[in-house]
């Protein structure tokens, strides 16, 4: 695909945010009771994001942007933090209403805004679905059952 091609620090040291609609809203009666109606299966989910870079970073990310990505129209994939992971790989695009605006921080380094939509967004296959099952899946006595057989296994192995 095309991927980001700098490493992730340069976008953890810009600031994000994560914006989603509800998939909900409230529907006011003349009388009775407020309900609610879904009005989507899924809200698409936006993320403002910086990209705080070095001269010589900035003129990759620069020709990537305008080469790779046609001058930011086509998808990309990128590793992001998220609420699931440290480093994950989403499948984003660039919005056209906020792309790259740049401001320089000092003479060492370049900031790059922009607003993109994120395709991907959701937990990685190997989180459980099931929030009792997470909470046991990254229990400390589940961990040191795993670090045990782990260590066992390596010294069969060599």
């Amino acid at each position: 695909m095309n991927d980001y091609p700098l490493e992730q620090k340069t976008v953890q040291l810009g600031a994000y945010s994560r914006q989603q609609k509800a998939q909900f809203s409230t529907v006011e009666t003349r009388s009775g009771k407020l309900y609610f109606k879904r009005i989507a299966q899924e809200q698409p989910i936006l993320r403002n994001i910086s990209f705080v870079l070095l001269d010589y970073e900035a003129q990759i990310f620069l020709d990537w942007f305008n080469n790779v990505l046609k001058r930011g129209f086509l998808p990309f994939d990128i590793k992001l933090a998220t609420e699931w992971d440290t480093t994950q790989t989403l499948n984003c695009r660039f919005l056209p209403d906020s792309l790259l605006n740049t401001t320089r921080n000092n003479h060492l380094q370049w900031s790059y805004s922009a607003k993109i939509l994120i395709n991907n967004y959701g937990p990685p296959d190997y989180i459980p679905l099931n929030i009792i099952d997470h909470q046991n899946y990254y229990s400390n006595k589940a961990r040191s059952q795993l670090d045990q057989i782990i260590n066992v296994n390596m010294k069969n192995i060599g």
